[in-house]
């Protein structure tokens, strides 16, 4: 009986260490999931994108503030995206994915507001 028992418990420390390395592995997973991606933001003001380029990575989240006394648009050239009408204070937030296009954006009401997007 001493042998069964003695069994017993090196299959629940077994059990219990492998637990723990789930859950270790499973934590420092999504720590460096979560740390890895980051947000930029990019202000509109005084009709120019600050800043004007940004770099980011696949999971990035880049965030548009219109901080101007105008409307604005934040437009991808090729049109793959758009913010739509921005007035003064409105956000307008856009994930990169491995489909989003790099490149240049403007603004639709005043094509001179020019931005640009690197993806990594």
């Amino acid at each position: 009986m001493a042998a069964a028992t003695s069994q017993r418990v090196k299959v629940i420390r077994s059990a219990v260490l492998v637990g723990l390395i789930a859950l270790i592995a499973g934590g420092v997973f999504s720590l460096a999931t979560s740390a890895s991606a980051e947000t930029h933001v990019v202000e509109i003001r005084g009709f120019e994108f600050f800043p004007a380029e940004v770099n980011a990575a696949v999971g990035d989240t880049i965030v548009w503030i219109n901080k101007d006394v105008v409307p604005h648009t934040a437009t991808a050239g090729d049109g793959a995206w758009d913010s739509g009408l921005m007035e003064t204070d409105d956000e307008f937030s856009l994930t990169i994915e491995a489909d989003t296009s790099a490149g240049d954006y403007v603004c639709t009401f005043h094509p001179n507001m020019v931005g640009a997007i690197s993806v990594e």
